[in-house]
């Protein structure tokens, strides 16, 4: 019996079990590679089919075309050895193989016929609950996990960080007050769960509660970026929240320097990390803060991933597309916006819609953007930014698609309407200094 996932699995020796058990808690912890831990298991035994399953699956998780090749590798051999794998596995086999063809869609409903009957499986969990933060599924980020929570209790391994998968959900349904007391009491249950640390954050940063943030990440800093044992690999994340509210209370500086010293050195070329620099870069662009070669450092990153994922995830694309519009890399950016058109006209899975719906217009509007036709950027951006959760990424990050058109409506002389979507803003977030200064610079 794996107690981390509280079913059986298809591993016949413990020592096989107690490093699917470290992997599964590295994935729920974001602490070390869980892949690692996965490696030794399958050194020991080699037809552990779960393992196969999970190292399939967090893979595909990174949002990288050039992790396809061995994930497929991995289900192709759990496949294989299907008549190894107990029912829960077998079913679980079953969502995996649209996951990896890009139907993430198909993958999610497949995941849930699995907690159907399965509710306590910790893994199948967290893995439909990531996929709905990618394809910015905001109802079932809640839903899902609220459909099992009933079934959990707190003496059961994992539960806090289902907690905290229910805070986020919380969270990007705007139901602030129960996301802060979720996640709180994830946090307190195990201060390690950098996820529920970073929706209590987001709680904050919707609010514009500014000062509570710092203080909430500053406090528990050693929990999600700890400076002994494994490394935690959200921390750059966490980092970047902490960058936000020190944008919002006017202190580039501050953020610039988290930035520098926590975020970018963290992320290499990873997609997931590129985007955060990336955002944050836009943001304090928006703000005419200098950023000497920084862009250009990041665009290159992206450049020289262009002709393996270029079309991949809409959303890292539009995160690529808005380094190579800051860098003024003209031709990255037409490279860029071929392939998301290619991937909206000719693509298929998940990626086909959100490329179509809402990568390729705003892929668009950077190029307007970048061009100067402001009032274009106003248009496309006004049309498109009210559908974005479709691409994914939660509140927080499409923020920046706000932003941009309130400085787009401004440089357009348009007052009227960066006062019009700074005003909505405002109602949300009315604590935000960043807002108030936004406002008073088109008065």
């Amino acid at each position: 019996m794996n107690t981390a996932a509280t079913y059986d699995i298809s591993c016949p020796h413990e020592s096989g079990q107690r490093h699917f058990d470290a992997a599964l808690d590295s994935f729920q912890t974001y602490r070390g590679n869980p892949i690692e831990h996965i490696e030794r298991a399958l050194a020991e035994e080699p037809d552990f089919v779960m393992a196969y399953l999970f190292r399939a699956v967090a893979l595909t998780l990174t949002t990288e075309r050039r992790y396809l090749k061995d994930a497929r590798a991995s289900l192709e051999v759990a496949e294989s050895l299907v008549g190894r794998a107990n029912e829960r596995e077998r079913a679980l086999m079953g969502a995996v193989r649209p996951l990896l063809a890009g139907d993430w869609d198909t993958a999610c409903r497949r995941l849930d016929q699995v907690l159907v009957e399965y509710p306590t499986d910790a893994f199948t969990l967290q893995t439909a609950h990531l996929l709905d933060f990618l394809r910015g599924d905001a109802l079932n980020l809640r839903n899902r996990v609220a459909r099992v929570l009933p079934r959990w209790s707190p003496s059961m391994p994992g539960y806090s960080f289902v907690l905290g998968m229910y805070a986020f959900g919380l969270e990007e349904c705007n139901q602030y007050s129960e996301a802060e007391q979720a996640g709180r009491r994830a946090v307190d249950m195990d201060p390690r769960d950098a996820w529920a640390v970073h929706a209590v954050a987001h709680v904050m940063e919707m609010q514009g509660r500014v000062t509570e943030g710092i203080d909430w990440l500053e406090r528990r800093r050693d929990d999600w970026a700890p400076r002994r044992g494994p490394a935690n690999e959200f921390a750059y994340h966490n980092w970047w929240h902490l960058g936000l509210f020190h944008l919002d209370r006017g202190d580039a500086d501050r953020a610039l320097a988290l930035l520098d010293e926590e975020v970018t050195p963290a992320v290499g070329d990873v997609s997931m990390g590129l985007l955060d620099v990336t955002a944050m870069l836009w943001r304090l662009k928006l703000l005419d803060v200098p950023l000497q070669e920084r862009f250009g450092t990041v665009a290159s990153l992206w450049k020289a991933k262009l002709q393996e994922e270029a079309g991949y995830y809409a959303f890292n694309d539009f995160h690529a597309a808005a380094a190579f519009a800051g860098a003024g890399d003209e031709d990255a950016l037409a490279s860029v916006k071929e392939a998301m058109a290619r991937a909206a006209d000719e693509g298929s899975g998940s990626n086909r819609a959100m490329a179509s719906a809402v990568g390729l217009p705003l892929i668009k509007a950077l190029e307007d953007y970048a061009a100067e036709r402001y009032s274009l950027a106003v248009e496309r951006l006004v049309v498109t930014r009210d559908v974005a959760q479709r691409f994914g990424g939660s509140h927080a990050q499409r923020d920046l698609l706000t932003l941009t058109l309130i400085d787009a409506a401004r440089r357009a002389g348009d007052r009227a309407t960066a006062r019009h979507y700074l005003n909505e803003r405002l109602a949300s977030k009315p604590s935000s200094g960043l807002g108030w200064r936004l406002l008073a610079a088109v008065v």
